[in-house]
């Protein structure tokens, strides 16, 4: 191919990424509508997870999906013709039927009208804020009225970035936090311009000092304070000290359970800055191969919860597929009501929401084995997926990679969680 057939055939690609998205929105209303009918309790939650493992997404990606289906099939027809034609992207169609939120029928339809012939040639940030400044002018009343409710979302969130390091994310009322962003500036200018006598730039810059005072104000300590917070710091006996397995590598990387890989190096430094005083080293048993944590240490007298604690170390991030958000519910995999026990095998490590939908109607939850824990999930429609635990250092610390959780064709693995399902009854 000539490069300019490349290039066409990456434009014709999209276009098709835009008629699938609009076929999958066509098939997830249908959806939605069938299971109003058919089992209307938790209807929204329960297809919201359904359609994120069927799209291989978060639930909460599944939900809006749900939501931008609903609106695109009921109220704006030109962007669904639009995204059919592959002239707009996904992210575009994400964009406007969220700036129009809260508008009645009528006027998302005036909106969809009005900015449908420009929508081909915006970009999925500018299609959202053309949207969002006719649906201003249509009725102000409800932006005004979503803007004070978005107050009550405010929250303080982490996720990891890349490198050893982690975003802190506050999302607060706009004058607030670009008032407080204002005076950590002001403060670390302050510090690197040596105006400062509590405290020396020590070669930072503005940045690190506005971030090494944020996060020192937020945890409550002083200046040069050590981080009293436990971290579960997940590594090997020979990464850390040197002793044991003399086969095992001496940087093999760490683990930060459901933050990812720490190379060696660092986390030494990390124990070492932290000092003898601060550090508590708790034994983790794992299966002969080092693969599976099988059991944990509970020597700590202020340690209450073992068991949780190494279902947490055990699965990492959520176990359901594609989901990645932090372990909050410790969860009985086959229910506590039914006779399901209390044990390692039984648990699993659940986001609250996931732990929610398990309970809805047509799902059922099933461990396979132990090592490496293992469940299956089946929806209500029928569709089933596989779940296993990491390895304990996490994924791509052994040569096997991590499993498809549909690499077994449905009718095997229903005909195996109906063998499970009969036998714990």
């Amino acid at each position: 191919m000539s490069d300019h057939e490349r290039v066409a055939l990456v434009a014709e690609l999209e276009r098709l990424k835009g008629a699938a998205a609009a076929c999958q929105a066509r098939a997830t209303d249908a959806l939605r509508e069938s299971r109003e009918r058919s089992a209307p309790q938790d209807v929204a939650r329960s297809v919201g997870s359904e359609v994120a493992l069927a799209r291989r997404e978060s639930p909460s990606t599944g939900d809006r999906f749900v939501g931008l289906s609903r609106a695109l099939v009921h109220e704006m027809p030109h962007l669904l013709a639009a995204l059919t034609d592959g002239v707009v992207a996904e992210r575009a169609a994400v964009e406007v039927v969220r700036e129009t939120a809260t508008l009645s029928r009528e006027h998302r339809g005036e909106v969809d009208r009005r900015i449908a012939e420009a929508l081909p040639g915006l970009s999925a940030r500018m299609a959202g804020r053309a949207a969002a400044r006719v649906a201003a002018e249509l009725d102000a009343a409800s932006v005004v009225r979503r803007m004070e409710a978005a107050v009550r979302s405010r929250r303080v969130s982490v996720r990891p970035a890349p490198d050893g390091m982690a975003y802190l994310t506050v999302l607060g009322p706009l004058r607030e936090v670009v008032g407080a962003h204002a005076a950590l500036l002001r403060r670390a200018r302050s510090v690197v311009g040596g105006q400062c006598e509590d405290e020396a730039p020590q070669g930072r810059g503005v940045g690190a000092v506005s971030a090494d005072t944020a996060l020192r104000l937020l945890a409550g300590l002083v200046h040069g304070q050590v981080q009293p917070v436990e971290v579960q710091l997940v590594m090997t006996d020979r990464a850390l000290l040197g002793t044991g397995d003399p086969h095992r590598p001496v940087d093999e990387p760490a683990r930060i359970p459901g933050h990812g890989s720490v190379p060696a190096p660092v986390a030494r430094a990390w124990v070492r800055a932290a000092g003898p005083a601060s550090v508590w080293l708790r034994r983790l048993y794992t299966s002969p191969d080092g693969r599976d944590l099988v059991a944990l240490d509970s020597r700590r007298r202020t340690f209450l919860g073992g068991l949780r604690r190494m279902l947490v170390l055990r699965d990492d991030v959520c176990t359901t597929p594609y989901c990645d958000a932090p372990v909050v519910h410790a969860d009985h995999a086959h229910p506590s009501r039914d006779g399901g026990p209390t044990s390692a095998f039984n648990g699993n490590g659940k986001c609250a929401r996931c732990n929610l939908v398990k309970e809805a109607p047509g799902w059922q939850v099933v461990v396979e084995r132990a090592s490496p824990h293992e469940t299956l999930t089946r929806t209500p429609a029928g569709h089933v997926y596989r779940s296993i635990a990491p390895p304990l250092l996490g994924w791509g610390s052994e040569t096997h990679p991590p499993p498809d959780p549909r690499r077994m064709d449905d009718s095997a693995l229903e005909s195996r969680i109906d063998w499970f399902l009969a036998a714990a009854s």
